[in-house]
């Protein structure tokens, strides 16, 4: 198996597992439905987030990581590519 090959998989099994919890949020918020006060409606939004709240925060920070780390590098490339020109 070629690394490409293994990272759609680990995909393909996070999808499926996002498709089960949401299959569960739909029954539960049919279960819950009538412990709730009248006027409320639980949505099935609102008992995935937590599941997946998280991780996705997790991922957007470390987006926000790397790409502070890419302009650092390209900042210094610049000043070291600068001070290489103006040696010449």
């Amino acid at each position: 198996m070629q690394p490409g090959e293994f990272w759609l998989m680990l995909e393909a099994h996070a999808r499926r597992q996002k498709e089960r919890d949401r299959r569960a949020a739909y029954f539960l918020s049919y279960l819950m439905a009538p412990y709730m006060k009248e006027g409320t409606k639980i949505d099935i939004e609102d008992i995935v987030a937590p599941l997946w709240g998280e991780a996705e925060e997790r991922k957007k920070q470390k987006e926000a990581e790397a790409s502070a780390r890419r302009k650092e590098d390209r900042a210094v490339l610049e000043a070291e590519f600068a001070w290489a020109l103006r040696r010449e």
